[in-house]
C-alpha cells in the first residue's frame, strides 16, 4: 500500500518526542516521506515545535473553537448532566471573562472548565488554580468505581496523596525529558511511594501487585495516564504532566530555593515554558524565581563583548528619544531595528486584535512580540507604520525615520525595489527640513536611483517599471549607494551600524530574546510579585551588564 501510494499516514504529537531524538526524528520523517511521496501524510504538533517544518508540506493551524462551538459544546455538556440552566450560566460567565474565554477555545481545557463550573458554578482567576480545581474533580471520580480487585491500598489514598503521587511521576519523567515511560518504571515509582504509607504491605510481591492495581485504577477511572502502546504509558495530555511537574517544584517537601534555582537554569529550554508560567502562579510570592530568571538571562550574554557593545548602543540610543513610551519598550524597538530585520529569525503569529482592526493576523519577530508585551501603544504605532494617529504626535518622527533608515539598509535583494523608493520617500517626508545638509545628501541619493516611469507615490517618487533595469543598477551601484546611506544614517541618526554577529552569537541573541519574553509573560501573569521587584526587573530589561551594575 505504501509503494502504491494508497496509504494515509498520521503522525500525532511530534512535540512530545524525547529531546534525545530531536535530530534523528525529523531526518527519518523526511526520508520516509520522500521515499513514499505518493502517499498522504498528516503531522501534528504544538505550534512552538519549530523543528518540525518540512519542505513539500503545507502548514496549517488547527482552528480553536469559536464562540458558537464553545456554546454548543457547553450546552450539550450540561444537558447530559441534566442541568441545562447551568449551561446557560456557564456561557454567560464565559463571555464576561476574557482570559477564561481564551482557555475555552482549547477543547481539553474547555472540558476542565465545564468540570470546574459544574462543581462551583464559577471560575477561578488563576490558571494553575483552574487546573487544580479541574483535576480535583477528575481525581474525586477515582473512587466512584470499584471494578479493580486489588485496589484497597488505592482506595485509601486521599486526594492529596493521589496528587502527590502524580506529581512525583510527572516531575521525574519531565526531568528525564520523557513523555513516554515504561510500565515497569511507573510501577516501581508507585511502589516506592506507597511502601511508606500506613497500612502498606511489607512483602515486596504484594507491594508490586498493589502498584499494578494503582496504575490500572488511575488509567481506568479517570484517564490521566494512558497506555499508548503495550506497557508504554504517558500522561493523557502534556498539560497535565506540566501542571503536576510545577506542583512538585513548589511542594512543601521540596527544598524551594534549590528547586527554584534549578528551574531557572532551564530558562532557554522551550519545553519548560509552561512549567515557568505555572510555577510563578503557584508560589505565594514569585519574587525569588523571577529574580533568578532575570539573573540567568543576563548571564546568557554577560561574557560576549560584542553583544554587550550592541546592548550599550541600544541603551544609549533609546535614551536620546523623548517619548511617552516605556524606556524598556523603546530599547526593544531599537533592538528590532538593528537586529531582527537583518537576520531571518523564527517568527510567530500575532492576532489582529492585538494591534489593529485588520482581520488578518501577521507574523512578527520575537523582538516585535516582546515589544507588544512591554508597551502595546508603541507596538500599535509600529504596526501601523505611519505614526499618524493623534496620540503619536511629533516624537513619532524619530521612530519612523529610524525604522525607514533601518529598512533601507537591510534590503538584501533587488526584489525589494519598490521598498527602496517608498522608504526613501518616508525619510524625505519626515526629516527635519531645516537640516539643509541632510536634505542635500538625501536628494543626491534619490537622484542616483534608476527612474524610468512615475507611479502614484507622494512627492513625485518614481519607480522603475522595468525590474531588469533596477537589477542592473543593483548589481553595479547598490553597494556604494547603501554604503553612503549607512554613513548618513550613522551620522544623522546614530543607526545602521551594521553589527556583524556569528551564527553562535545569533543563536544566543535568539535565546536571550525568547527568555526575556518568557520573563515578561510571567510578570504579566496572575502571579504575586512585589512592586519593587517588578520595577527592578522592568528597569533593567535589555540592558548591558555595565548599566545593570550602575543601577544596582
Amino acid at each position: 500500500m505504501l509503494d502504491q501510494g494508497r496509504a494515509l499516514i498520521l503522525l500525532d504529537g511530534l512535540d512530545e518526542v524525547q529531546e534525545t531524538e530531536h535530530d534523528r526524528m525529523p531526518r527519518e520523517i523526511k526520508d520516509f516521506t520522500n521515499h513514499y511521496r505518493d502517499c498522504q501524510f498528516v503531522m501534528t504538533c504544538r505550534i512552538a515545535a519549530q523543528e518540525y517544518t518540512f519542505d513539500h508540506f503545507t502548514e496549517v493551524e488547527v482552528a480553536d473553537f469559536n464562540e458558537e462551538q464553545i456554546a454548543e459544546f457547553a450546552t450539550k455538556w450540561f444537558k447530559t448532566k441534566q442541568d441545562p440552566e447551568k449551561g446557560k450560566s456557564f456561557i454567560k460567565r464565559l463571555k464576561a471573562n476574557k482570559p477564561i474565554q481564551e482557555l475555552a477555545t482549547n477543547p481539553l481545557l474547555l472540558t476542565l472548565l465545564c468540570l470546574v463550573f459544574g462543581e462551583a458554578a464559577d471560575f477561578p482567576a488563576n490558571r494553575s488554580e483552574l487546573y487544580k480545581e479541574g483535576l480535583d474533580v477528575l481525581l474525586k471520580k477515582w473512587d466512584a468505581k470499584r471494578n479493580i480487585e486489588r485496589d484497597q491500598i488505592y482506595k485509601k489514598l486521599s486526594l492529596k496523596r493521589k496528587e502527590d503521587l502524580l506529581s512525583q511521576l510527572a516531575f521525574e519523567a519531565f526531568e528525564r525529558s520523557d513523555y513516554f515511560f515504561k510500565q515497569l518504571v511507573v510501577e516501581q515509582q508507585i511502589t516506592d511511594y506507597i511502601r511508606n504509607l500506613p497500612g502498606a504491605h511489607e512483602d515486596e510481591e504484594a507491594l508490586q501487585l498493589d502498584s499494578e492495581a494503582v496504575l490500572k485504577s488511575i488509567e481506568a477511572q479517570h484517564g490521566l495516564l494512558v497506555e499508548r502502546a503495550r506497557s508504554i504509558y504517558s500522561f493523557s495530555h502534556l498539560t497535565f504532566q506540566e501542571y503536576f511537574t510545577a506542583r512538585q517544584i513548589v511542594s512543601p517537601t521540596a527544598e524551594l530555593p534549590l528547586a527554584l534555582g534549578t528551574l531557572a537554569t532551564h530558562i532557554t529550554e522551550k519545553r519548560y515554558r509552561e512549567i515557568f508560567l505555572l510555577t510563578v502562579s503557584m508560589l505565594p510570592t514569585a519574587d525569588d524565581l523571577l529574580v533568578l530568571m532575570k539573573q540567568q538571562i543576563d548571564l546568557l550574554i554577560a561574557g560576549d563583548t560584542e553583544i554587550q557593545s550592541f546592548l550599550c548602543w541600544v541603551c544609549g540610543k533609546s535614551e536620546t528619544i523623548e517619548s511617552p513610551y516605556k524606556k524598556v519598550a523603546v530599547r526593544a524597538f531599537y533592538l528590532d531595528c538593528e537586529w531582527s530585520q537583518k537576520y531571518d529569525f523564527r517568527q510567530e503569529l500575532i492576532p489582529s486584535d492585538s494591534y489593529s482592526e485588520i482581520s488578518m493576523p501577521v507574523k512578527v519577530s520575537p523582538v516585535q512580540s516582546l515589544l507588544m508585551k512591554l508597551d502595546r501603544n508603541l507596538f500599535i504605532a509600529f504596526m501601523n507604520y505611519s505614526f499618524d494617529r493623534k496620540h503619536f504626535l511629533d516624537y513619532s518622527n524619530s521612530f519612523l525615520l529610524d525604522r525607514s533608515f533601518s529598512g533601507l539598509l537591510f534590503l538584501d535583494s533587488f526584489k525589494g525595489y519598490r521598498s527602496v523608493y517608498i522608504l526613501l520617500d518616508q525619510i524625505m517626508t519626515k526629516m527635519d527640513r531645516e537640516n539643509l545638509e541632510l536634505c542635500h545628501v538625501l536628494e543626491d541619493l534619490s537622484s542616483r536611483l534608476p527612474r524610468k516611469s512615475s507611479i502614484n507615490l507622494p512627492h513625485n517618487a518614481c519607480l522603475s517599471d522595468d525590474i531588469d533595469l533596477f537589477q542592473k543598477w543593483w548589481e553595479s551601484d547598490s553597494e556604494k549607494w547603501i554604503r553612503d546611506l549607512r554613513s548618513i544614517a550613522i551620522k544623522q541618526r546614530n543607526i545602521g551600524h551594521g553589527w556583524q554577529f556569528s551564527e553562535i552569537q545569533k543563536e544566543i541573541l535568539q535565546q536571550y530574546c525568547d527568555a526575556n519574553k518568557l520573563l515578561v509573560d510571567c510578570l504579566n501573569s496572575d502571579c504575586y510579585v512585589t512592586k519593587a521587584t517588578r520595577q527592578q526587573i522592568e528597569e533593567t530589561l535589555l540592558l548591558p551588564m555595565s548599566e545593570i551594575e550602575k543601577r544596582r
